[in-house]
């Protein structure tokens, strides 16, 4: 593979030897004169969005995206500029595409820190702001989190079903029980969610947790804008307070001072109605049961189980404070 990565680097117009290329988290790093470089091959790893499958079009959606946050004075990881003119690097061997970005430093942002997080949320509004009169004109090739959200009565219809064949069954699991306390918990909101939900005047980061949002300096750095999409800017906001609520910090803010921190920093229109639906939404649960019984098990492994309890304590606390 780092063959291939030597390559890709010489597209960029970088020089580096086999021995000044490492792996991290995200792909491939490679220690050039304009210091790291991290260089990835579309559709090497799975949840990279649509950049990650190989589409040019998303690429460059991702690109003029990023190029406005940085003109608006944010710090982003930027696409390197390849020697075909283009912020991405096409072999003439076998046709793959690879990427090419800086390497962020500095420590990731600690969710459990409610000050830090509520910087967070300040500055994820101000982004939100900013690419609101983004002229943007490339496109994704389909809007982010699509498929089962957007019909929210057969997703139900299915997971009813499922309920029903546990019912007659009549011998649960421990993750069987914990599958029926979370259906009587989330199919509510299932059925609240609606296709409303999917305003597309916005574009949203989708994948705001810790590990991609830095501190360089006194500044707050964001990078791995994989699943970026034009969506109501809500989701981002939802997304983040459950990664907060995830970390488990010592005293959970209430949400609706985080809500109060985002609409001061963002004049974007905030549907309470629409927040609530958007927040409640289950989608790790959907996840984490959709996961287990699509594979035949003789019993519930222990990270299936831990899984379903994170999402009802997650799903409670979310409940509780709305």
């Amino acid at each position: 593979m780092e063959s291939f990565i030597l390559s890709a680097a010489q597209g960029f117009n970088l020089k580096c030897t086999k021995s000044k290329v490492y792996k991290d988290k995200f792909g491939h790093v490679c220690v050039t004169a304009r210091g790291p470089v991290r260089i990835q091959r579309a559709g090497a790893r799975r949840g990279q969005g649509y950049a990650a499958r190989g589409c040019p079009a998303a690429i460059l959606f991702q690109h003029e995206i990023k190029e406005h946050l940085h003109k608006s004075g944010f710090v982003v990881d930027r696409f390197l500029i390849s020697s075909q003119g283009v912020p991405y690097f096409r072999t003439e061997a076998d046709g793959d595409i690879y990427t090419a970005c800086a390497v962020q430093t500095g420590p990731n942002i600690d969710f459990t820190d409610g000050n830090a997080f509520l910087n967070v949320v300040a500055h994820v509004a101000k982004m939100h702001h900013a690419l609101a009169d983004a002229d943007i004109a490339h496109q994704p090739t389909k809007r982010a989190k699509a498929g089962d959200e957007s019909d929210a009565a057969k997703l139900l219809e299915t997971l009813a079903t499922l309920r029903k064949k546990l019912l007659k069954a009549g011998k649960f699991s421990d993750f069987d029980m914990l599958f029926l306390r979370g259906y009587e918990m989330f199919a509510p909101h299932i059925t609240a969610f609606g296709d409303n939900a999917f305003d597309t005047k916005y574009i949203c980061h989708n994948l705001l947790k810790e590990e991609n949002i830095y501190r360089q300096g006194g500044q707050i750095a964001l990078t791995n804008f994989g699943e970026a999409a034009q969506m109501h800017h809500l989701h981002d906001l939802a997304y983040i307070i459950k990664r907060y609520i995830k970390a488990k910090p010592q005293e959970t803010m209430p949400i609706g001072k985080i809500v109060e921190e985002y609409a001061a920093n963002c004049p974007l229109p905030l549907d309470d109605a629409l927040f609530r639906r958007i927040l409640l939404y289950p989608d790790k649960f959907i996840k984490v049961t959709m996961d287990y019984y699509s594979k035949k098990r003789s019993f519930a492994p222990n990270t299936y189980i831990t899984r379903m309890q994170e999402c009802l304590r997650a799903g409670t606390v979310l409940a509780e404070g709305l």
